[in-house]
């Protein structure tokens, strides 16, 4: 398990979830996604595909959970699950539906998680593995699932990746570095503050995309639904037999002639008597001796006076 500190600076994390939403704005991100006649739609897939990368970006780890050894169904042991902190490799930019074909991930050649693989690989050729990587500031997860293999020496050295150094002291020349090679062939996301993915289920269902091979576009087969609009808040109901008046002119403001139907608290505070002019600072509220709310003019008995004194 890793717990040093190999996350990107925030300015940088920053830069790359806004140039990803740029290119998801660019490539025409449908208001909504929905499958046609069938379960291809590739062309959707990629503005999900990137959904799901920007959420890769910002989460930096993954959780990453294998078979244990020992179980299996015929043998009658349990069939238990492993599961660690990994960091994989960052992926290359989508830019089509073909994008997050292939994740690496290191490990030593003494870990757990490499004799598992290893096992599976020996048994079946390849194990059936899962990736989550989980986004706690966007609250948005991506998880996948695939088939992992280990990389030859050639391949593991050709995708090594610097951030990992801290693990191995001769880089990818350290004997017991390599490199596990996951092909995932399902994939769920969603998004929270990153593109909000949601598929609007009641089973709650979560937006999937899936492919047969690594050379094979992906395919929507759960689409995302649409982004309801925020309901705006209720406007406060106004106090029975509670009026606003203008202490000028004494006039009573209306909120459906005056203010478009905005009670008195919501107008700007650029708002002014359609009277007289008087601006919305001229309104008090006071109460009345039956209990009734008013608003008059602070300065409503001075005005008077002033008037009366010109006249």
């Amino acid at each position: 398990t890793r717990f040093h500190n190999k996350a990107m600076p925030h300015q940088i994390r920053h830069w790359i979830c806004t140039a990803l939403v740029l290119l998801r704005v660019a490539t025409g991100s449908p208001s909504h996604w929905s499958i046609a006649g069938s379960l291809r739609n590739t062309s959707n897939a990629t503005v999900l595909l990137l959904d799901a990368l920007s959420i890769m970006q910002a989460a930096n780890f993954a959780t990453f959970a294998t078979h244990a050894l020992g179980g299996n169904a015929t043998t009658g042991m349990p069939i238990d699950i492993n599961m660690r902190i990994v960091s994989p490799k960052p992926v290359p930019a989508v830019v089509n539906a073909s994008g997050l074909g292939v994740i690496f991930i290191d490990t030593n050649r003494w870990s757990r998680k490499f004799a598992e693989v290893q096992e599976a690989v020996s048994a079946r050729g390849a194990a059936r593995v899962n990736l989550l990587y989980y986004d706690k500031d966007g609250v948005g997860y991506v998880s996948m699932r695939g088939n992992a293999t280990i990389c030859g020496d050639a391949e593991a050295k050709r995708e090594w990746w610097e951030d990992w150094s801290a693990f191995y002291p001769e880089k990818q020349n350290t004997p017991c570095y390599s490199v596990i090679k996951l092909v995932p062939d399902w994939l769920e996301v969603v998004g929270g503050t990153r593109g909000n993915v949601q598929s609007g289920r009641a089973d709650w269902l979560p937006v999937s995309l899936t492919r047969r091979s690594e050379a094979e576009m992906w395919e929507v087969v759960v689409p995302a639904s649409p982004t309801p609009s925020p309901s705006p808040p209720p406007s406060p109901s106004p106090t029975p037999g509670e009026v606003w008046r203008c202490g000028v002119c004494a006039h009573v403001y209306d909120p459906t002639k005056d203010g478009g139907g905005l009670p008195f608290e919501q107008l700007p505070d650029t708002f002014k008597c359609l009277v007289c002019g008087a601006p919305k600072s001229a309104f008090k509220k006071q109460t009345s001796a039956d209990g009734q709310a008013l608003w008059v003019h602070e300065d409503q008995v001075e005005s008077r006076i002033e008037i009366v004194s010109v006249l």
